[in-house]
Formats: structure tokens, sequence, C-alpha cells
């Protein structure tokens, strides 16, 4: 019993898509009936596509022809891609020279500012030095003209 249900079932659901095909308006006026209003559209969408695939097979020489573009086109891109590498490649050797460079400057510049200030200060100390010289001698000449004076 169930095997037949089943038979009809199958029996009544193909006979209904083969309907869609032979007679599309019976079948859209059943389906608007059965409130289904998607269900036709979806079996010849279906169709349609099946019978692209299996009907539009390339021939051989178009197949090749096709491969011969597509590698063509991965040959143009790839050496599009190495120019481009090549390019940043060039780009970060240039900066990385730069960077070289101004590394060298600051350390150049460094030193320099760094030997100026010890000249500085070298300076400075003998500046002082001097300037206690000076003091002292001032002191003893001044000490030699008091006790001088303080003779007379």
């Amino acid at each position: 019993m169930i095997k037949k249900l089943f038979f009809i079932i199958v029996l009544i659901l193909t006979l209904y898509i083969v309907l869609i095909f032979i007679s599309p308006a019976l079948a859209d006026k059943i389906e608007s009936t059965l409130w289904f209003e998607w269900l036709n559209e979806k079996i010849r969408t279906l169709k349609s596509s099946m019978d692209d695939t299996y009907t539009n097979i390339p021939s051989k020489d178009q197949f090749l022809n096709t491969i011969d573009e597509v590698k063509n086109q991965a040959e143009i891109k790839t050496k599009d891609a190495l120019d481009w590498v090549n390019e940043v490649k060039n780009t970060i050797d240039w900066v990385r020279s730069t960077l070289s460079w101004a590394a060298s400057t600051y350390s150049e510049i460094k030193w320099s500012i760094d030997e100026t200030k010890t000249q500085i200060e070298n300076s400075v100390t003998a500046i002082k030095d001097t300037a206690d010289t000076i003091n002292n001698i001032w002191q003893s000449i001044n000490n030699t003209l008091s006790g001088t004076l303080n003779n007379n």
C-alpha cells in the first residue's frame, strides 16, 4: 500500500514536471491554484541551466585555445607581479641605504657635539684656571704693595 502511494506521488510529480514544458499555461494555472508561485520558474531555470551545461561543451580546439589564453594571462600576471616585487625590493634597498646614511650622519654629528662639548668644558676649565691665576697674582701684588706701604 505504501509502495503504491509513493509510486502515485512520484508519477504525479513526474507528469507535472513534463506538463510544465508541454503546456506552460496549464502548469502555471495549476501552480497558482496550489499556491506554489515559484515552483515552475525554479524547474524551468534548473532545466535551462542543465541544457546549457550539457549542450555547450567546448570542442577540443576551443578548450586548447582557452588553456593557451589562460596560460598567457598567467604569464602576464606573473611578470607584472615580479616587476612589482622588484620595484618594492629596490625601494626597500633605497630606504635601507638612506637610513644607514642617516644613522652614520647622526653618529658623526653626535661625536662632533661630544667633542665640541669636551673642548668647551676644557676651555671653561682653562679660563677658570687663568682667572684663578690672575686673581692669585693680583692678590700677591696687593699683598706686596700693602707690605711695602706699611713699611714706609
